[in-house]
């Protein structure tokens, strides 16, 4: 019978949760999932490997952490950040800007899709996915389209966030002709967001 690993004694200075968590999803963002280790984070932060078990049962419960940290920063704080626009047109365009300018965040979500296949990281790609279309759909058909075109352009908007961010942090030569993000951003809202008094589309038979 395993014998259960003991609290190590809780260092003079110990960091937060918080700060063992941000350690993990910046090395996520660079390396990827299968990188985060305790060793190299201790390292990386000037402690000792008992200060992460002062907070974490082992490696994986880490990895949740971060990963429930950045779903709850994409799914209530998402909703409560622009939610409130009124306008549906306004709202998807500011959301398209904000979400292409959120560097890290973007490049987070690439490395999470690369390790898709690891049941830790499926739940929470799947959610975000889910959340993030959604709110997408509920803006487009608040602008009158009908739910299929709704979600057509919400899929649209999406792939091309996705596209763009696995780019970005695979091939970043493949995107370094866009000097000017705002104006590429632009282009991809002017062609989802159907312009004030533009006749929404009419289904196909």
């Amino acid at each position: 019978m395993p014998v259960p690993r003991k609290k190590p004694p809780r260092p003079a200075t110990p960091l937060s949760p918080e700060a063992w968590v941000q350690a993990a999803q910046a090395l996520i963002i660079r390396k990827g999932i299968s990188a985060v280790a305790v060793e190299p984070l201790a390292q990386a932060l000037g402690v000792t490997k008992g200060s992460f078990y002062w907070h974490f049962e082992n490696r994986d419960a880490l990895i949740r952490a971060a990963l429930e940290a950045w779903e709850q920063d994409q799914s209530a704080d998402v909703v409560a950040r622009y939610g409130g626009i009124a306008d549906p047109r306004r709202r998807l365009r500011v959301l398209l800007f904000a979400a292409f300018e959120d560097l890290e965040n973007g490049l987070f979500f690439a490395a999470l899709a690369v390790s898709s296949g690891d049941a830790r990281v499926a739940p929470f790609l799947r959610r975000a996915t889910e959340r993030r279309l959604a709110f997408g759909v509920e803006a487009f058909q608040a602008l009158g389209l009908s739910e299929t075109e709704a979600r057509q352009r919400a899929l649209l908007a999406y792939a091309a966030y996705a596209g763009y961010f696995q780019l970005l942090r695979t091939t970043p030569e493949a995107v370094a002709a866009v000097t000017d993000l705002s104006g590429y951003v632009r282009r991809l809202a002017d062609a989802l967001v159907p312009a004030p008094g533009a006749a929404a589309p009419t289904p196909k038979a």
